[in-house]
């Protein structure tokens, strides 16, 4: 008996090990927790198993009898007979629920995970420059390695995480990033102090910054110990099944990390989103949302890739499996890459929709809110995104550039796709704009002119001139300050009106004559547009 409760007492201890290290949710619905369980069960049986032979060549050893090889056979208990039945019932739960549960015989179930309405491709907000991610994600950590080997206070201890994530933040994209522990000595040497900041790369302009914290994070994925996130997170919400986590900042520039919560249909089929944890890795804290009562400054609740993988079955599974398989009548799956568009201050998923007979062409764009989960499926003909990127790429042959997954933007209703194009060393030296209908139609440009004043003038190339960013607004002002400014290599002029207001104006051969002649008091006739940022003026003249 006293055999038993010390194997039993080992198994307590082996199973708060292996919880420890592995930190499963205690969840039926979760594959790691039977896994988990499995484990444990597997080393009871060994135990009891060893138990039981050296009981027997105890036994044999005292009776003296002749030992023969037989008598080596391990004697299987009741018990581990049960632990043997209860192994094999956990396999057929798990392999059954997967069958039963499979697009076979559910697959309504796996083509409604998303709601899809179609929409006008109008329903893609016109192209505003501010709100445009022309940086790419290699790009941004381009600019994240260069600022951080500026700093020779940080660059020896800490590291650049590549995570790199695209966000919505005070009217702008962006993409934001924290700084890491550099291996487990720099964690023991850094950890009483913790990460010191996260780096902030703009997407539309390229800026880029380390931003330091008051106060800095202790409890993130590169610690160790109780200081590790998910070990936190995993004590603090045991029964929760969770994704890996997601680094944002508030719309004050506040740390955080975002996990995603879900629930699923048997073991690990139908995986659907539930709400998410946000976690406070400075002091250690977390707070449980459900969906509907997320904060608005989230960007990112449902996943990329759980995204992609709804769409594709929707796309098809909505006319049924057979249907997949044989005729394929309306299948259609997403094009191998997605990109990001900023729209009512959320960031959404877009990626194209291709049937399923391999060409080069989409049937439509589908774009999801990362945040509230809208989907919206605009049925228009075009290239699809490699397509594109091969037809820029063929405009520059002769530089060996290679193209950026492509942009979409709207342009007088009208799909284009912006990109970059890129020497051997990653450098962006000029922009191409491509019309998503007929992807013969490339604009290039250098891209020393700068990203705004280049894309205005691709711009400019493929409507005649007929594109203004927003919607146009007169106004008679009169002029109290004028402050000329260098941006990106291209003169600017900041003009404040008697009333305050700040307005921008670019310096064009168009307007060269009337902007350089500008005087304090003058009384202008302007045509602006205006967003949540600035008033761009586009045209003027004097009363």
């Amino acid at each position: 008996m006293k055999r038993i409760f010390s194997i039993l007492a080992l198994m307590v201890v082996f199973a708060l090990v292996v919880f420890y290290v592995f930190m499963p949710p205690l969840n039926i619905h979760s594959f790691q927790f039977w896994f988990w369980l499995v484990v444990l069960l597997v080393a009871l049986l060994l135990l009891l198993s060893a138990n039981n032979l050296l009981v027997s060549i105890s036994n044999l050893f005292r009776s003296k009898k002749k030992i023969q090889t037989q008598d080596f056979k391990i004697p299987v208990g009741g018990l581990a007979k049960f632990i043997i039945a209860l192994i094999c019932l956990i396999a057929i739960y798990i392999f059954g629920s997967a069958f039963i549960f499979s697009p076979v015989f559910m697959s309504g179930r796996y083509a409604s995970r998303i709601e899809v309405n179609n929409v006008a491709f109008s329903e893609v907000p016109s192209y505003f420059f501010n709100k445009t991610a022309i940086i790419d994600r290699n790009s941004s950590e381009i600019l994240g390695d260069k600022v951080m080997g500026e700093m020779v206070d940080l660059v020896s201890q800490f590291a650049v995480s590549d995570e790199y994530c695209q966000i919505s933040y005070q009217g702008g994209t962006y993409r934001v990033t924290p700084l890491t522990y550099d291996g487990i000595i720099k964690y023991f040497k850094n950890r009483s102090q913790g990460i010191p900041g996260y780096i902030i790369v703009n997407t539309t302009t390229g800026e880029t910054k380390l931003q330091r914290l008051a106060e800095e994070m202790k409890y993130v994925p590169s610690a160790y110990f109780m200081e590790n996130l998910y070990r936190r997170l995993r004590f603090q919400h045991p029964f929760t099944i969770f994704g890996d986590p997601t680094f944002e900042i508030d719309e004050s520039g506040n740390p955080y990390y975002v996990c995603t919560t879900y629930s699923y249909s048997g073991v690990f089929s139908l995986r659907r989103v539930t709400g998410v944890i946000l976690f406070n890795p400075v002091d250690g804290t977390s707070q449980k949302y459900d969906l509907g009562e997320i904060p608005s400054w989230v960007d990112r609740v449902f996943p990329e890739t759980l995204v992609i993988d709804e769409l594709n079955d929707w796309g098809t599974y909505r006319n049924g499996f057979f249907n997949s398989i044989f005729s394929q009548q309306g299948v259609i799956n997403t094009s191998e890459g997605y990109n990001y568009i900023s729209k009512d201050d959320d960031i959404w998923l877009y990626t194209g929709m291709t049937s399923v007979v391999s060409d080069s062409s989409n049937v439509g764009f589908a774009l999801v809110n990362l945040r509230t989960h809208e989907a919206q499926f605009i049925q228009t003909a075009g290239a699809d995104e490699y397509a594109v990127m091969a037809s820029a790429e063929g405009e520059v042959l002769n530089y060996g550039y290679t193209a950026t997954f492509p942009v979409l933007i709207n342009l007088n209703d009208e799909p284009f796709y912006i990109l970059s194009l890129k020497d051997s060393a990653g450098l962006i030296k000029m922009y191409a704009l491509v019309d998503a209908k007929d992807y013969q139609q490339v604009y290039t440009i250098k891209a020393e002119k700068g990203a705004e004043a280049a894309i205005n003038e691709l711009i400019n190339s493929a409507t005649n001139g007929t594109y203004i960013e927003g919607d146009l607004l007169q106004k008679t002002i009169k002029l109290r300050v004028i402050k000329e400014v260098i941006i990106e290599g291209n003169t600017n002029f900041y003009l404040t009106t008697s009333e305050d207001e700040l307005y921008r104006v670019v310096l064009t051969t168009a307007n060269a004559k009337d902007l350089l002649t500008l005087k304090e008091g003058d009384e202008l006739n302007i045509t602006y547009t205006e967003d949540e940022d600035e008033k761009l003026i586009q045209s003027l003249s004097g009363q």
